[in-house]
């Protein structure tokens, strides 16, 4: 396809040169099709996004009923049965191993480790657990015997979660700051 492109103005004649536009048309065409096959790229995104909202809304749902199938099991099918070992003729020390145990199993299923091990990621179950007395209001000496470590291992956890926490450089009761996340 030619086109003329220069006319002298002013005079009746005129100078033709035609130059070859067949090349812009062929790009033209190939970037209205290329717009057409982004059109429906985006709309299939668009269909898949979507779909895997739903889906992540199903698993939420999944994890959320696993969640309260775990608890009701462990309060109905464990804890009764430390009640019963507790009730029995244990010996100072198997009655720390069934109060620790109790101890772990309520903190599993407790609210407040649930959420703070979601809220903050980084945090190791020692620590959720050494919080979870803090919260509690239980002292380091009284968490210490509790878990069978020295005083100064739980003042180290404690130093570390007011890091992670972000209370290293702030004036907070660690104990107010953990019952807030209740």
């Amino acid at each position: 396809m030619f086109l003329p492109v220069d006319m002298i103005p002013g005079t009746k004649k005129s100078v033709a040169s035609f130059t070859d536009i067949t090349e812009w048309k062929e790009a033209e065409r190939g970037l209205k099709n290329r717009e057409k096959e982004l059109r429906i790229k985006s709309r299939s995104l668009e269909e898949l996004n979507t779909t895997l909202r739903v889906l992540l809304k199903e698993r939420e749902g999944d994890r959320e009923e696993l969640e309260d199938k775990v608890i009701s099991n462990v309060q109905a099918f464990v804890l009764p049965y430390l009640d019963k070992l507790r009730s029995g003729r244990l010996d100072s020390k198997a009655m720390a191993y069934v109060d620790m145990m109790e101890s772990n199993l309520s903190d599993i299923i407790s609210p407040f480790s649930r959420k703070i091990s979601s809220k903050y990621r980084h945090l190791t179950p020692k620590e959720i657990q050494i919080a979870n007395f803090i919260k509690e209001g239980k002292t380091s000496k009284e968490i210490a015997d509790l878990l069978n470590v020295s005083k100064s291992a739980v003042d180290i956890h404690r130093y570390r979660l007011r890091n992670k926490l972000g209370l290293n450089k702030v004036k907070a009761n660690l104990r107010s700051h953990l019952a807030t996340l209740a």
